[in-house]
């Protein structure tokens, strides 16, 4: 006997779904069965598009964080140094405001950036952000032989960082020696697969000491890396 196929377990779910919105239409009627349509459109939603259709469902909410927050990074980083070669470069991702995901999906949280000053104030580090860095500014800061030590701090994978909405930084473009660091931060979420940029440009004996977390991060995992090692910086 011939066996037969066996049914993907999300058509199931969807025949199921069916079957329930023509019970719903002629027990309670259509009021009833679009309640459910609309119950399961949105369970979908989150399942199907994750954190996307969050951002999507609270988008005027984030619009308005969005600025407030853009704002008070400002205010936060009025006093230090930027666009300045120092020994430490930190780039900052940044919203594109022409684009929707500029205004719904924030680079970084300025809580999470306090936690990060406060650790290289500790570390007493010569340091200087850049806000709005270029793909130039980033080739520029790769191979300028006073800067030791950069953090990438925003949205990403191990293999790229997302400078601002559609341009991207690819780390293999960095695979040469003059592009050579002491230190690399991926403050940003990783993926498992994929070489970084630490595993490019940084020294087998440093790379244990660098930020990288493969799998995807929010700020609260941002915001607990730096207090441990700002709490490890005082042990000593």
């Amino acid at each position: 006997m011939k066996k037969l196929p066996k049914l993907e377990y999300k058509l199931v779910l969807f025949l199921a779904y069916i079957i329930v919105i023509f019970i719903s239409i002629f027990k309670y009627g259509y009021k009833s069965a679009l309640y459910i349509h609309l119950i399961f459109v949105i369970i979908f939603s989150i399942f199907y598009f994750g954190i996307k259709f969050l951002y999507i469902a609270i988008a005027p909410i984030m619009a308005i964080f969005g600025l407030i927050n853009t704002f008070v990074i400002k205010i936060i980083l009025r006093k230090y140094n930027k666009n300045i070669p120092k020994e430490t470069a930190i780039i900052l991702g940044y919203p594109d405001r022409t684009k929707l995901e500029g205004w719904i999906k924030p680079d970084i949280i300025y809580n999470e950036l306090k936690d990060l000053l406060n650790y290289l104030e500790k570390k007493e580090s010569n340091f200087s952000f850049y806000t709005k860095a270029t793909l130039e500014d980033v080739e520029n800061i790769m191979q300028n032989n006073l800067i030791k030590e950069v953090y990438l701090f925003g949205h990403g994978s191990s293999h790229t960082f997302q400078l601002t909405n559609d341009v991207y930084v690819y780390y293999c473009d960095f695979i040469d020696e003059k592009y050579r660091k002491d230190f690399i931060h991926q403050v940003h979420c990783g993926t498992k697969h994929g070489k970084s940029l630490i595993d490019y440009v940084v020294s087998k004996e440093n790379q244990e000491k660098c930020f990288l977390i493969r799998k995807p991060i929010n700020g609260i995992t941002i915001k607990n890396e730096f207090k441990k090692r700002t709490k490890e910086l005082k042990s000593y």
